[in-house]
């Protein structure tokens, strides 16, 4: 069972290890523990694992909140960092939300203290403590078998929601959620016992198309919906319920679209009634504007609680919905193929949205190409200073045609707002994540000892800038055990062990083209590679998309590549800031969004495979990044927004609280959470002391180097 628990070598403490996700929570203790097993069923809510000790005080380095409950679950505080509290004599709970889901069950007097930068809990006297551990990974338990046709997927998509653990308002936490089972193609549907839907009384009908059916997955899953043939989009509840979905598929997809966020919106709110009654910001407005009793649609029948939520106007909502935290966008008429990546996007809560693309070719920035021959910048290629794609998708310059795709080109996904785009179909996006089916092919990674593993490797004396930064940055965790394997001049053979070694991330900086991997002794292609030991890959060299695509058919679960020549100075601000944002806890494709936004050379990258693989935890639960603009009429103030990025174990549904002393209210996570001016004062306060992303007027920063500057 996992996680595992073991003391502390060292110093006084306890360690708790989850060795599938890479995390781990470090506790010192007044003296040297022993741990010991623990029974699991003593923390009412679920955990896998626990053990016991004895200590007078637990903390933490790094500041995370706290749920103070009685035995049996009832709530009695919440404690969120800067705070402090003291309980009484008696039988406590206390839940930790942090990089693994935590319980701490103690009997006797208990105080609790916790800042911006710790967690204390102090009990006084040595005491026997029980502690509770649960990983927040989930794989599918089960597979199901559908043939190639639009109603029999229908059935397939019904048994999505069996996964659901509640189909009360607490399944907009995504711990409640679980992952739906797999989808194979074959000649018969197969739905095995036990992936029933459950009995929510909601009926999707909808045309028997492709295109349809990807679309409604998500709100359907989510909503515990039988899906079934019908000749127009409706939905329908046994209480007597009904909602027109659209006449066509964009309008089902706009529908849908809003219907999901309206819900999960709601059930956030609702939600504030039961276990975690934190004081949400949307439930504030939403009781100005609605006159919605929500301790009742917290009881309700299901249906009852979903006419309620259909019924609340659109304009009461507009301005609380979350911004989504991604989009996936399937290929024009799609066929059957994009069903057996459906549960990975489903998983998720990814809106899907079949779109039309555009047809023409990408091409280089001319504007890119005039600033690299103007400041006298190299490109990272070989033999070739810019080649140009043409209008076939294939390169002009000398090289083999492999630097590009070879399933059809680039194309643009159209406009969202939401944080990232994915994109699945034969065509590679010019921006976001082309999801592959290998990414997602094992599920559960083998469990390590819970370090992450990072090899680097360069391959070029004018690229050591990068390669001296980025090993840096990947070693300077002390909360997170980091192992780097840093090398120079890498032969073929040498560079072929390498990635066949297990690690986290391969991060390769040097020169690729359209025939591989540019070594001292010759070119190593990754088409040559039968198995790769590297979870995820940064192909930091021009036009890296085949052999990142080949690596990720080789076992790697994401791949950064270019998408054509990189000039030096803009690739080593792309390399650099990725791995400072991975240090951090972004999700590769947030991380990849943010690269694009904020550097000059970033929309020449995409991820290949999946964006949801993160390489470090993030100790505050989701990473987040103020955004800092001086007021210009009004000297010494600023306008502070916070913007949070959900990660898949914190995904959509999940709500965050800032350490800024100016914002006192829940937020649900995901893009924007607050905005207001600050005076210079609260600007000292909100710069974090550590290395945090910042963007200061529109620049992307960090929060040492701006401290450091003043």
């Amino acid at each position: 069972m996992y996680p595992e628990f073991t003391r502390l070598s060292d110093a006084a403490g306890l360690e708790v290890v989850d060795p599938i996700e890479t995390r781990r929570m470090t506790f010192a203790t007044g003296r040297s523990v022993e741990p010991t097993p623990a029974d699991p069923g003593r923390f009412t809510f679920p955990v896998d694992s626990a053990c016991r000790i004895r200590t007078d005080r637990l903390s933490l380095r790094y500041a995370i909140p706290v749920d103070v409950r009685a035995p049996d679950g009832t709530h009695r505080e919440s404690i969120d960092p800067p705070a402090a509290s003291e309980f009484p004599a008696g039988e406590h709970l206390l839940e930790l939300h942090g990089p693994i889901k935590v319980y701490v069950r103690v009997a006797g007097a208990v105080g609790v203290g916790t800042d911006a930068d710790s967690l204390h809990f102090e009990f006084g006297e040595r005491t026997a403590v029980e502690i509770g551990a649960r990983s927040y990974h989930s794989s599918p338990a089960a597979t199901v078998t559908v043939p190639d046709d639009p109603e029999a997927m229908m059935e397939a998509i019904s048994a999505f929601s069996s996964s659901l653990k509640t189909t009360s308002p607490e399944r907009a936490w995504p711990t409640l959620r679980g992952h739906p089972p797999r989808v194979e193609r074959g000649d018969e549907l197969i739905v095995p016992k036990g992936l029933e839907s459950p009995e929510t009384g909601v009926e999707i009908r909808l045309p028997p198309e492709y295109g349809h059916v990807y679309t409604v997955a998500p709100l359907a899953y989510y909503l515990g919906a039988e899906v079934v043939a019908g000749e127009t989009a409706r939905l329908t509840t046994e209480s007597g319920a009904s909602h027109h979905l659209g006449d066509d598929l964009s309008a089902m997809a706009d529908e849908t679209e809003r219907l999901l966020k309206r819900t999960v919106l709601l059930d956030c709110v609702t939600r504030t009634e039961g276990y975690y009654p934190d004081d949400l910001h949307e439930r504030e407005v939403l009781e100005s504007r609605v006159d919605l009793d929500f301790a009742a649609l917290y009881d309700a029948p299901f249906g009852e609680r979903l006419a309620a939520y259909l019924a609340v106007p659109d304009d009461a909502l507009d301005d609380v919905l979350p911004t989504w935290h991604r989009v996936t966008h399937v290929e024009t008429d799609p066929g059957p193929e994009p069903v057996e990546l459906l549960p990975y996007v489903v998983n998720d809560l990814s809106v899907v949205r079949v779109n039309a693309v555009g047809d023409d070719a990408w091409t280089p920035s001319e504007t890119q190409r005039r600033t690299g021959e103007a400041t006298g910048d190299f490109v990272r290629s070989v033999g070739v200073r810019s080649p140009e794609l043409s209008q076939s998708g294939t390169e002009d310059g000398g090289n083999s045609a492999r630097g590009v795709p070879g399933d059809g080109g680039y194309t643009p996904l159209p406009e969202t707002d939401a944080l990232e785009q994915a994109w699945i179909g034969d065509r590679t996006p010019i921006q976001g994540t082309k999801l592959l089916p290998a990414a997602f092919a094992n599920e559960t990674p083998a469990p390590t000892d819970g370090v992450v593993e990072i090899t680097v490797v360069c391959n070029d004396e004018e690229m050591r800038e990068e390669w001296e930064t980025v090993s840096e940055i990947y070693a300077d965790r002390d909360d997170v055990q980091v192992s780097a394997t840093c090398e120079f001049g890498v032969t073929t053979d040498d560079l072929r062990d390498l990635l066949a070694r297990e690690s986290d991330m391969f991060h390769f900086i040097g020169h690729i083209d359209g025939r591989g991997f540019q070594c001292p002794d010759g070119v190593l292609d990754a088409e040559e590679i039968d198995e790769t030991g590297a979870t995820a890959v940064l192909l930091n060299g021009c036009r890296s998309h085949d052999q990142g695509i080949a690596l990720v058919e080789a076992g790697a679960n994401a791949a950064v590549v270019s998408l054509a020549d990189l000039w030096n100075s803009g690739a080593i601000e792309v390399g650099e800031t990725l791995a400072r944002l991975f240090y951090h806890g972004f999700s590769i494709g947030h991380a990849m969004e943010i690269v694009r936004e904020y550097t000059s050379l970033g929309n020449q990258y995409v991820v290949m495979g999946d964006p949801g693989m993160e390489l470090a935890q993030c100790n505050n639960g989701i990473p987040f990044i103020y955004h800092l603009t001086e007021v210009s009429n009004r000297a010494g103030e600023w306008e502070a927004e916070f913007y949070t990025y959900p990660l898949r174990t914190h995904s959509i549904g999940t709500i965050v609280i800032s350490y800024a002393e100016y914002i006192d209210k829940y937020y649900i996570a995901s893009g924007k959470c607050n905005k207001r001016t600050i005076n210079k004062e609260e600007l000292e306060k909100t710069i974090p002391k550590w290395s945090a992303p910042l963007v200061l007027d529109g620049e992307l920063t960090w929060g040492e180097l701006l401290l450091d500057e003043d």
